[in-house]
């Protein structure tokens, strides 16, 4: 939430700016919003103990990929790296969130292993890079030029 409050903020102090980065950030905002498991038990839904629970957080981020490419799809991820960024961290949760429901729900494993210390790391982090990459708008890890370096884009 955050971020998008920044990004309305910092959009009305220039209003010519580009709006790219906000509209992400409110996508990212009530996507989270509606998958919040607090806020779904409190409007009745116990998510955390539902067979489905990673799948549909997998689904919401495969939605929210997709919503976030429409809104970035005329901006080249060298004047936008918040499209790479947040690309990168919703495809690496999704992957997540399916891993974790094939381990607990197919599987039926519910004895703590490496993968789940994984998971819980991983998901954290690609939260957190999502978040700065959206305050920032900045290649702060690098990804744009590795992506760059990667489709023959830099020859150095």
């Amino acid at each position: 939430m955050m971020a998008f409050l920044y990004n309305v903020v910092k959009k009305s102090s220039a209003p010519s700016s580009d709006p790219s980065v906000m509209w992400m950030s409110l996508a990212i905002f009530l996507s989270y919003l509606v998958s919040d498991p607090l806020l779904n038990l409190s409007l009745g839904v116990d998510m955390m103990y539902s067979y489905y629970s990673y799948s549909i957080w997998a689904i919401c981020d495969l939605f929210l990929l997709v919503v976030i490419l429409l809104i970035a799809k005329n901006k080249s991820i060298k004047n936008c790296p918040a499209k790479l960024y947040l690309s990168i961290g919703l495809t690496v949760n999704m992957l997540l969130f399916i891993g974790m429901h094939i381990d607990v729900s197919i599987v039926n494993r519910f004895e703590p292993w490496w993968f789940w210390k994984v998971y819980s790391v991983t998901v954290n982090i690609m939260d957190v890079m999502m978040i700065i990459a959206l305050l920032c708008n900045k290649d702060f890890l690098g990804l744009v030029r590795g992506y760059n370096r990667l489709r023959g884009l830099n020859k150095h």
